[in-house]
């Protein structure tokens, strides 16, 4: 009886199967180009709800091909071949159907690895460019590209609007194929609206070099290019914003741009007191002053990279430097002339930040097996004015010359006062010093950088030459006023007691001349020679002078121990030699160089000069292999030195803080670094699903580290000194895909770096080598869902455990896990109204070194409408709903543990009104303007 019934079952199945409905279909593919039918194609129909493969088939000689049984519905079609490029769009075969039209593939050799993806949302590949239609992405009326770029499969953007793209993160966003003032992303994705965009290309962009010779040097920068509408590039459009809560707060900005064929004017001001200033760290590299850039391990393992006095050092990070109040404003200029022959780049910025600020730290110094606590109260204030300007001008001589000339300068004044107060005590809670410290500080920066390069092309097939000229000039003039009272004590009972009233100044020059020559030359089809020589001149000054009171109070008796006049020459020359092998797939690089440089340093204070050559080797390897799709794996490896800076080296004192000193030491020597890079990523458009993944790390010879000598009342002075063991390894990756049934984005990926730094301590006469070793383990997550026009939302969890371990002293290791969740979202109802939100929690484990409990929740929230015709948009905002924002930083590194609170903008409320204004054209010009 049951395999009756069995047999019955099968029956009816085969009864159903038979008389379901089927289709048989055929088509054929052709090559676009000659013209002709394709034999041998590959066609296969995938299920589009998962991208599963359903039926494949090939082309017979006449480029015929067909299916049979196929039942009626949505599929995606795919058409490959070895020698054309894919082919990806979705078909809907009807009950009726029998043909399907003809399948049009292009040739490799004209359209390199071309992946066309049409769909509800359009994606391209060419080569290795991602092309975006922007219009397939819905965003709001009114939403700038920075929104736009948060809807692209495979783009990110975080909440200071660092951009993310393909896993690597993007160092360039142009306009058009330009700069759009300057070299800053934030502005063109944060003002330009997103319906000006037709498309969005996303790229590596290969050095000037690279893209001249068409020879793969490995140097690529993750590049953006916002392709503008022809109506956009006729006529003008943008923003204007004005925000305020009727009494303390106010955030108001203006964006406007003109296009008129491929002449761009734009412009922009900013008026805050919010915290948005358009400066990150990078501007800090861009203003005249010392080599003041250092390297300090952070809470968590990772790197912190501060300015030590010199440049700008600007960071108003949730009020870390202080709460600004902000003007800044800009304009840019842009156009090709002689139909295209010519190029004029143009930006100018000029901004002026007044910000006061406040901090209290509480810190543990480790000094051999004791320590000693210091609390400090700090209040400043500081007025910045910055001003900026840029030129690239380009031409092509003729078609086998071309020239280029770059020129940046930059002016930047900072006025700023502080006062401060510390107090050290020992295990015991007795006194061991106390300091009492006002000063004030004028500083004017200058740097201008300038570049020419000529290009010239042979009549054979990649053989080139290149001349790069490099020019740059930066200075620093500092006139600051010091004065200090500080009082040391034995065992809590008081015994010495000092003051410092002087006024010090501070002149610093550097000039730099770099010029490289470049010639390559095939060997074969895919193979190259490149050899190369560099010249390089440095030379810096620096003036340094410190002034006592005279018997009229005026500042005119000069400090002798403190005063220097110093000069420091470097003169590099560096031939070098490399042999690429470049193919379609893969490409590797094997070279070296030699570099010849002599250093002198002349103290001019007191006559001495001193000589000294280095001869280093430069060895250089690099390995990338392209893999099916958008992936590839890559390696480089490389070694550089660099020279200590001047200050470092200077041999006087700096007692700016009279507890903590720091003494220049000429006897330094230049450090050398290898640097490791593997990485592997892929990313399938159709799936939506990619993985990035990497190893970096550093070995530092002759590391520029610090000795600190400790003296009785627990005042130090600093030198820097060469060392060996300094290493630092870093381990990311990031799994993201489309998570099919509930339509949402779901990405993960552990992460983990490894360090070591040496630092050196003198107490009561014995030298200790300290080695401190830093682990961190974690994993990140995000998930993120939209539905047009009704919500979206993203939730981003991150946990890590932090382990450090000191030799010298441990209490001053660390072992403790760490979390913050990120969760934003925006829901949309009643058609016309949107809430948005966003919730930060970050939580870290108590243990004996940072005992106190610093968890928070940070909720800010807005509701907005739009109203009249879309072009105006009303919200009211809420920042810091539950009044627990605070500014905290937790800190180690060899020789302490440091917990600093800081001023930071706690809640408040706004009303903002969002004008976006557009008057556009029907097509664009056909001529130059």
């Amino acid at each position: 009886m049951p395999k009756l019934s069995a047999l019955l079952i099968a029956a009816l199945l085969l009864c159903v199967g038979a008389t379901a409905q089927t289709i048989n279909i055929s088509g054929s593919v052709a090559d676009t180009a000659e013209k002709k039918l394709i034999k041998n194609a590959v066609v296969a129909l995938l299920l589009p709800k998962d991208s599963v493969l359903y039926k494949f088939t090939r082309s017979d000689a006449e480029g015929k091909y067909s299916f049979k049984n196929i039942k009626p519905g949505s599929y995606v079609m795919m058409t490959t071949h070895p020698y054309f490029a894919d082919m990806v769009t979705d078909i809907e075969l009807k009950d009726n159907e029998t043909s399907v039209p003809v399948t049009a593939l292009t040739s490799k050799s004209k359209l390199l690895a071309e992946v066309i993806v049409k769909t509800g949302t359009p994606i391209r590949i060419k080569g290795d460019t991602t092309v975006y239609t922007a219009d397939s992405f819905k965003v709001r009326a009114g939403a700038n590209v920075e929104e736009l770029l948060k809807k692209l499969p495979g783009i990110t953007v975080d909440k200071s609007g660092k951009i993310t793209a393909m896993g690597e993160q993007v160092k360039k966003v142009l306009v058009d194929g330009e700069e759009f003032f300057g070299d800053d992303p934030g502005i063109a994705t944060k003002n330009l609206r997103a319906d000006a965009v037709k498309e969005v290309e996303v790229f590596d962009k290969k050095s000037d070099q690279a893209a001249f010779t068409g020879i793969d040097d490995g140097v690529k920068d993750k590049t953006i290019n916002l392709k503008l509408k022809d109506n956009a590039k006729r006529g003008y459009f943008g923003k204007a914003e004005a925000g305020t809560d009727f009494k303390n707060y106010y955030n108001n900005s203006v964006m406007a741009n003109a296009f008129k064929g491929k002449r761009k004017l734009a412009g922009y001001g900013i008026m805050s007191n919010t915290g948005q200033t358009n400066l990150d760290w990078q501007d800090s590299q861009n203003y005249g002053g010392s080599d003041g850039m250092n390297m300090e391990m952070m809470d968590g393992g990772g790197i912190m990279i501060f300015n030590d006095g010199g440049g700008d050092g600007d960071n108003y990070n949730n009020g870390r430097g202080g709460i600004p109040k902000n003007w800044n404003g800009g304009l840019h200029y842009s156009n090709k002339f002689n139909n295209g022959k010519q190029s004029l780049n143009s930006g100018y910025k000029i901004s002026k930040v007044n910000s006061p600020s406040g901090e209290r730290s509480y810190t543990t110094n480790f000094v051999g097996d004791s320590s000693f606590t210091s609390d400090k109260i700090t209040d400043g204030f500081s007025s910045k004015l910055k001003q900026s300007l840029n030129i690239t001008f380009e031409t092509n001589i003729d078609s086998a010359n071309s020239l280029k000339f770059t020129a940046k300068g930059n002016l930047n004044n900072t006025k700023s006062n502080s006062t401060y107060n510390l107090v050290s005590r020992d295990t015991k809670s007795l006194l061991l010093n106390t300091s009492d410290r006002k000063s004030n500080s004028n500083v004017d920066n200058q740097a201008v950088n300038t570049t020419l390069l000529w290009k010239h092309k042979f009549k054979k097939i990649a053989r080139t030459l290149t001349v790069n000229m490099n020019y740059n000039f930066s200075g620093s003039k500092t006139n600051s006023h010091l004065f200090s009272e500080n009082d040391f004590y034995n065992a809590g009972v008081p015994y010495q007691q000092d003051t410092t009233d002087q006024e010090n100044i501070k002149d610093v020059k550097t000039n730099t001349f770099n010029t490289t020559l470049t010639y390559t030359e095939p060997l074969a089809k895919d193979i190259f020679l490149s050899v190369n020589y560099n010249f390089s001149t440095i030379g810096n000054t620096n003036d340094r002078s410190s002034y006592s009171k005279d018997l009229n109070g005026k500042y005119t008796a000069i400090i002798d121990s403190l005063s220097n006049s110093y000069v420091f020459k470097q003169t590099v020359n560096r031939p070098g030699i490399s042999f690429r092998v470049a193919k379609k797939k893969y490409n590797f690089n094997i070279g070296a160089a030699i570099s010849l440089s002599h250093f002198e340093q002349e103290n001019k204070t007191t006559s001495l000069v001193r000589k000294y050559n280095y001869t280093n080797f430069f060895p250089t390897a690099s390995f990338y292999k392209k893999l099916s799709g958008y992936g590839g794996i890559r390696i480089n490896y490389n070694g550089s030195t660099k020279a200590p800076s001047l200050d470092q080296l200077q041999p006087i004192t700096d007692n700016t803080d009279p507890l903590n000193q720091v003494i220049g030491n000429p006897n330094l020597k230049q450090s050398f670094t290898h640097s490791i890079n593997l990485n592997y990523s892929f990313y399938n458009v159709l799936k939506e699903k990619g993985l990035w993944s990497g190893i970096y790390g550093n070995v530092t010879q002759n590391a520029f580290v610090n000795q600190t000598t400790y003296y009785q009342g627990a005042k130090t002075t600093r030198q820097t000194v060469n060392s060996n063991g300094n290493y630092f390894f870093n381990l990311y990756s990031n799994y993201n895909f489309k998570w099919k049934k509930p339509n949402m984005n779901v990405s993960f990926g552990p992460n983990a770096s490894v360090s070591q730094n040496i630092s050196y301590i003198i107490n009561n006469g014995i030298l200790q080598r300290a080695v401190n070793q830093n682990q961190t383990y974690g994993v990140s997550a995000g998930l993120r869902k939209q539905k047009e026009n009704k919500y979206e939302f993203s939730i981003d969890p991150n946990f890590s455990w932090v382990n450090s371990k000191n030799s010298v002293n441990s209490t001053a290791s660390a072992n403790y896990w760490q979390f913050s969740l990120n969760v934003d979202a925006e829901v949309t109802f009643l058609k016309k109204f949107r809430l948005e939100t966003e919730v930060q929690y970050q939580a870290k484990q108590k243990q004996s070194n940072f005992p106190v409990d610093n968890n928070y929740t940070l909720w800010n929230a807005s509701l907005k409408r739009n109203i009249y015709k879309e072009q105006l948009e009303v919200s009211v905002s809420v920042n810091d709903i539950l009044n627990q924002n605070r500014g905290y930083d937790r800190n180690f590194s060899n020789t302490q543990y440091t917990e600093t609170y800081y001023n930071t903008l706690k809640r408040f409320w706004m009303v903002t009104l969002t004008w976006n204004f557009a008057k556009k054209g029907t097509t664009a010009p056909k001529d130059d303007f």
